[in-house]
């Protein structure tokens, strides 16, 4: 009888414990869904080397990114090569799947793929509740490159949402 129930334990822990949550910079969201869904998962964020410096991320933006970061409960922070870091944090904390938010960038997609490629992990993406509804025109009219060129057109819509605001 213990030995069953030693088993049955492991076989429990280990079916709670097979999803690692990925954090990355377009769901910084202490409350999103990722972390609703799956609240006792370990949780990763790995500053990409590779992007900071394509980009050249000022000092200022990596600590926006950083205090986001410390807002969420239980974050692992970690930093370098974004799939070797999840493939690693996967390992590390014996999960065969990697849950995350989706994402519009380019690198996601790919990303992805090579995590369940060559990583061997299950990848699900949860899909983001939008900040604001767009139709297919003007979504594609949105300007992606610079984020004023973003945001001007939906700034007065998207603030009006929100009667707090005093603008």
């Amino acid at each position: 009888m213990m030995n069953c129930r030693r088993g049955c334990f492991r076989a429990l822990t280990k079916r709670m414990n097979d999803v690692l949550v990925w954090i990355h910079g377009d769901d910084l969201n202490p409350q999103s869904r990722v972390l609703q869904a799956h609240p006792q998962a370990p949780r990763v964020f790995v500053f990409d080397d590779a992007v900071s410096e394509h980009y050249q991320l000022s000092l200022k933006r990596i600590a926006f990114l950083y205090e986001c970061l410390l807002e969420i409960p239980r974050i692992e922070i970690r930093r370098g090569d974004v799939f070797a870091e999840l493939v690693a944090a996967a390992q590390e904390h014996q999960c065969n799947r990697i849950v995350t938010t989706e994402s519009v960038a380019p690198r996601f997609a790919r990303l992805c793929a090579k995590l369940r490629r060559e990583g061997r992990l299950a990848v699900e993406t949860i899909p983001t509740e939008p900040f604001i509804e767009l139709s297919a025109q003007e979504n594609a009219r949105l300007d992606l490159k610079r984020f004023s060129r973003f945001w001007n057109p939906l700034k007065a819509r998207a603030l009006s949402l929100n009667q707090s605001f005093d603008w």
